[in-house]
């Protein structure tokens, strides 16, 4: 039976453009359910709750709980200051609505990982040693750090990671843990899609 952490509130990040999809990539259907429902059930699984981040006008008719950002035009970590703004947990888990590969036993391992530590930031790294700020848990507390960056104009998720507490999950403890290589692999073009409907049917 799946864990699910009380202390623990859940978003998924939708308020991306989807430029070189040329559609949003949260409405892209995979395995008979939505993108964006997908994320929302794998986070569900874990968290107390779950919101979606995003514009309400176009994720309205989702019937989720929507957050609009604080102030439009900051990419996803304008996002994260407005839930972590907001929520009603000290630990948040993010995680972006193009990943369609992760699942929630995951999902589950990162909680764990990041209440385990207690670090401000607890962030995965791809077997190529690529920090995923898209798939993290950060605490309240982070807030300050987040503003900062927002204020000096550095959009990058992980611009705040220096002045806070980090917690990595290093590539070689999540193979150990037996987690597919493909795990953090996401959608950014209409090919990325065509894999990931041939690898989820």
């Amino acid at each position: 039976m799946r864990r699910r952490f009380l202390s623990v509130s859940g978003f998924v990040l939708a308020g991306g453009e989807s430029h070189r999809m040329g559609r949003p990539k949260d409405q892209l259907e995979l395995g008979g359910e939505t993108m964006l429902a997908r994320q929302v059930r794998l986070a569900g699984a874990v968290a107390r709750s779950v919101a979606v981040l995003g514009p309400r006008e176009r994720l309205a008719a989702t019937g989720l709980k929507v957050i609009a950002d604080e102030r439009a035009g900051l990419g996803p970590l304008g996002g994260i200051a407005t839930a972590l703004a907001c929520t009603r947990t000290e630990y948040n888990l993010f995680i972006g609505c193009d990943m369609p590969y992760l699942k929630a036993r995951f999902l589950e391992y990162l909680c764990a990982e990041a209440l385990a530590s207690e670090a401000d930031a607890t962030a995965p790294e791809s077997p190529g040693r690529e920090l995923q700020p898209m798939c993290a848990v950060y605490r309240r507390r982070a807030l300050a750090a987040v503003r900062a960056s927002l204020a000096r104009g550095d959009f990058r998720v992980r611009s705040f990671f220096p002045r806070v507490e980090c917690r990595v999950l290093h590539w070689p403890e999540i193979a150990r843990a037996g987690f597919s290589a493909v795990i953090f692999g996401n959608i950014n073009t209409p090919e990325d899609y065509r894999a990931a409907q041939l690898r989820s049917g």
